[in-house]
């Protein structure tokens, strides 16, 4: 069989071997961060946050129609499955073409088997790393961006080959216009025009000079630069008349010149037969072709969809959409720039900019995922460090060997390959200049790095296999090797990163993003205004809402969002789907002009009239006796509204808190408010003692408690904990569902393991202290608990000691010694562990040698208990006054053991 269609045959069988692991993997429904913002603006078509990726919301919404299964997010996923799985195909084409550059075409079977089978290797590494792998099972705009790089690249490579035949100039244009479609999804395959650039020069300069190449750097930066950000981001806003801070009419006709004169200069290179003219005219065109999907920005953004982030929908704010102006801009060379309290805490922590480069930056944030995915992880845990063992160092290995390789046998391309590596990894890091700490691990950024490591392991295997070859003479000896040699490699590259990573991977069974958002949504009345924090709390909302149709009367306020004019004018003036505006009293013009403003904390007041007196006493939420006497004197609501900003002496508070306040005295206690759990005391003005747990969300009333557990809704928050709901309900409706959530086998990151303990446990927890301490029930305790147990059981949701220790004495005051035994002798069993590698940390009421300590006690293990105080002693030695405290200690445990002692003593009274 020749070798074309064995090469196809292999490579498709690549794609097919990755998309069934992607398919079988897949998430089973929406999922965290961006993707339920995608996932709603491609069903709808709207605008999602900037730059925006319309080619890949067009894409999705076509995904979208096709029936192949119900869940419509799904059907978005499988786009990102079968974009992930096309890469890893032409990565391996892409690997056997460079193999053929540099030995020309195998013909023996032997040969085709070495070089095809270290091709499949290479390919089938980047399908099964950690990185490549999380954004092939949801539909997220890596894996098809990663489609367009490696597309680019593979096309480069068949120019390279076809350079001085008429098909030639074909690729180019192909690969212009590619790269223009790209930038629709994502803005990583613009890099790859360098390496395409440094395959034009090898091509037609036989031996590198370094004053050619000089010289052809400069040329590389200005056609970049031409792209980007020329036709990206400076043609467009010259459309609205503004360049460089400079606003003209005439700015405005400059565009329009240019295509003039590019079709032009088509004409004219055609005429005068000026081929690399000619081509040059045709990419630039081309590549705005490509571009213009984002004029589905513009026609989407006047649609008012509800999802209209920006609202580009005239050129001003189109310009300032593509710009990312939202977000601010990141200097270049001053690493350190944030002066956001938290990042200057951090930003301490290093002597100097070329210190936090380094550490931060580049080993941190880039150095420490590239061994992620080929040296193993510690964990799925924030800021996880690197495992050594987990892959034995192999996968790395190879790649570094493959450089080495490449670079001896096509130092020119190896030298490209290398170029194209830095690109999109550590220049990358800096050129995002990102500051510690981040919201989330960014790995996905550097994926297209990662790809040309995979392609080197293919280079290593291969390079393996000729070391064998000129090492050792005996001819079948050398043969035998060879193939074991892949089988081996086979083995220890992709088959074992596919078993180490596919418990992490496998989104299976989890449901917890649908469901949680659900969960939020119906614990709010209707029509209700719901407060979020951030993209976790929001997203998922929008999905539900926008793609599924659930409680569509609920307007979502995200508190990060309404820092800007023009999600504060949708929030005013909106009404998606038909639902109510959120009540605001700024005028538009007041609007426009918000900023942080100085504010010295205060008391603030919001009126409250006898009807709503009434309204919230005669339902069922309080008595007249919870009233605060401002309000039934005075009819207003008292409240100490804190500063939120703080610069020098200067104090202040956001634009987010001034419009929460509007909001709240606009609504007049006429549409219930609601903050999500998630949103943190700052976030609430100064209203958190007024605020009556109905779930996963806080109602706003007028009764005022110092507890977030001692003032809950207890009818409707019982119903939503123990009432389980099947399928589901667009209109609102008590119960809570909680699929999956028992299955130990459901994979759960560090992020949603956290949600589900502070989020769905402290809800249970909250009931529990409720009924304890208000109710004066604690019988009720193990009732809650139990059926906390039951819907989040702690052998599949792990559960930190410290609340398991918390559970544990919740049980032992309600008398259920039995389940207070079981969690303290598991509390032991971990704390243990813990306190083998003391941490520095005070002893505080949950320092790990406390809580052991008084576990020990609370099952009479009175020795243990002693023996543990010289441990204490030894751990905390410079500690002042330790001394003190452990006799203190020595003395409580003699008094509980005095205690249990006595009671055992007393006679049992005759029945």
């Amino acid at each position: 069989m020749e070798h074309k269609m064995i090469n196809r045959i292999i490579a498709f069988s690549v794609f097919l071997a990755s998309l069934a692991v992607y398919i079988k993997t897949l998430s089973p429904t929406v999922v965290f961060w961006d993707v339920g913002e995608f996932c709603a603006a491609a069903y709808l078509l709207q605008v999602p946050h900037p730059p925006g990726a319309p080619l890949f919301l067009l894409i999705a919404r076509l995904s979208s129609m096709i029936p192949i299964i119900t869940d419509i997010a799904v059907r978005m996923h499988i786009l990102s499955a079968l974009g992930a799985a096309v890469t890893c195909g032409l990565l391996y084409l892409i690997i056997v073409d460079l193999m053929v550059m540099s030995r020309g075409i195998p013909s023996a079977l032997n040969e085709k088997f070495f070089v095809y089978g270290s091709a499949f290797i290479g390919a089938m590494s980047l399908a099964f790393t950690q990185t490549f792998w999380f954004n092939a099972v949801e539909a997220e705009v890596y894996g098809l961006s990663m489609t367009f790089v490696s597309l680019v690249i593979l096309l480069g490579l068949r120019w390279y080959e076809r350079a001085d035949t008429d098909s030639g100039d074909r690729f180019i244009l192909l690969i212009a216009y590619i790269v223009g479609l790209s930038v629709g999804v994502h803005l990583l395959a613009v890099l790859t025009i360098f390496p395409v650039m440094m395959l034009w020069y090898f091509r037609y300069n036989v031996k590198f000079e370094i004053n050619s190449f000089l010289k052809f750097g400069v040329v590389a930066v200005i056609i970049f630069f031409v792209i980007y950000p020329g036709v990206v981001k400076i043609l467009p806003s010259m459309l609205d008349g503004e360049i460089g801070g400079s606003k003209s009419e005439i700015i405005t006709i400059i565009p329009v010149v240019l295509l003039i004169g590019a079709i032009y200069g088509v004409y004219y290179s055609v005429r005068e037969k000026k081929r690399i003219l000619n081509v040059a005219f045709l990419s630039f065109l081309l590549i705005v072709l490509g571009y213009s999907t984002y004029i589905m920005v513009y026609i989407r953004a006047n649609a008012n969809p509800p999802m209209n982030e920006n609202d580009p929908s005239n050129l001003s704010r189109l310009v300032s959409y593509l710009n990312r102006e939202q977000y601010g801009n990141a200097p270049t060379l001053d690493r350190r720039w944030d002066k956001d309290p938290e990042k200057v805490k951090y930003h301490q922590m290093y002597s100097s900019d070329l210190d936090y480069m380094w550490r931060y930056q580049i080993k941190h944030m880039y150095l420490r995922y590239l061994a992620w995915n080929y040296i193993g992880s510690e964990g799925d845990f924030r800021d996880a460090g690197v495992n050594w063992g987990q892959f034995y160092m192999i996968p790395f290995l190879l790649g570094l060997f493959g450089l080495y390789y490449q670079w001896r046998k096509q130092p020119y391309i190896a030298f490209n390959m290398l170029v194209t590596f830095i690109i999109m990894g550590v220049l990358l890091a800096l050129y995002q200049n990102q500051q510690q700490p981040q919201p989330r691990e960014r790995d996905y950024f550097y994926v297209g790095s990662f790809f040309i490591f995979s392609l080197w392991i293919g280079f290593g295997v291969l390079g393996l296999i000729d070391y064998i070859k000129e090492k050792i003479k005996a001819k079948q000896t050398a043969q035998t090797l060879s193939f074991g040699t892949i089988v081996l490699a086979f083995l220890f590259v992709p088959v074992h990163m596919l078993i180490k990573n596919y418990y992490q991977a496998d989104r299976t069974g989890n449901y917890i993003a649908w469901d949680y958002s659900y969960n939020m949504l119906q614990s709010c009345e209707k029509d209700a205004i719901l407060i979020t924090n951030g993209d976790n709390d929001t997203f998922p909302l929008w999905y539900l809402q926008d793609v599924e149709g659930v409680r569509r009367d609920i307007r979502v306020v995200n508190l990060s969002l309404v820092n800007t004019s023009w999600y504060i004018k949708q929030l005013k003036h909106g009404t998606p789907h038909g639902a109510k505006k959120v009540p605001i009293s700024t005028s538009d013009v007041e609007i426009d002009n918000i900023q942080p403003i100085q504010f010295e904390p205060r008391w603030m007041e919001l009126p409250i009239s006898p009807e709503v007196i009434k309204q919230f006493t005669s339902d069922g939420q309080g008595s007249v006796s919870l009233l605060d006497t401002s309000i039934t004197k005075n009819g207003v609501l008292r409240f100490y509204m804190p500063n939120t900003l703080q610069f020098g002496n200067i104090k202040a508070i956001r634009a987010q808190d001034i419009m929460v306040y509007d909001i709240i005295r606009t609504s007049n206690w006429q549409r219930p408010i609601y903050f999500a759990m998630t949103v943190s005391d700052d976030g609430k003005i100064g209203l958190r003692e007024y605020m009556q747990m109905t779930g996963l969300a806080f109602k706003l009333v007028p009764f005022k408690s110092q507890a977030y557990w001692s003032n809950i809704n207890e009818s409707v928050t019982r119903q939503n904990l123990f009432t389980d709901i099947e399928g589901y309900s667009k209109e609102p409706q008590n119960g809570f569902k909680w699929r999956g959530l028992q299955d130990s086998t459901t994979y759960y990151d560090e992020d949603t393991r956290r949600l589900l303990t502070s989020n769905y446990r402290s809800m249970f927890i909250a009931y529990a202290l409720y009924c304890a301490n208000v109710k004066n029930q604690p019988q009720e305790i193990s009732k809650i608990l139990d059926r906390m147990e039951s819907v989040i059981p702690r052998r599949s949701i792990p559960m930190d000691y410290r609340i398991k220790f918390d559970i544990a004495s919740f049980y032992n005051i309600a008398g259920n010694k039995p389940r207070f035994e079981e969690l303290t002798r598991e509390v032991i069993d971990e704390v243990k562990l813990l306190i083998e590698n003391p941490a520095t940390e005070q002893l505080s009421q949950y320092n790990p040698f406390i809580i052991l300590l008084y576990s020990y006690e609370g099952l009479e293990m009175y020795k243990e208990a002693e023996e543990l105080l010289p441990r204490i002693k030894a751990a905390y030695a410079n500690q002042q006054g330790i001394d003190q405290i452990i006799a203190q200690l020595r003395s409580q445990i003699q008094v509980k053991r005095s205690e249990a002692e006595k009671i055992k003593e007393k006679p049992t009274a005759k029945k």
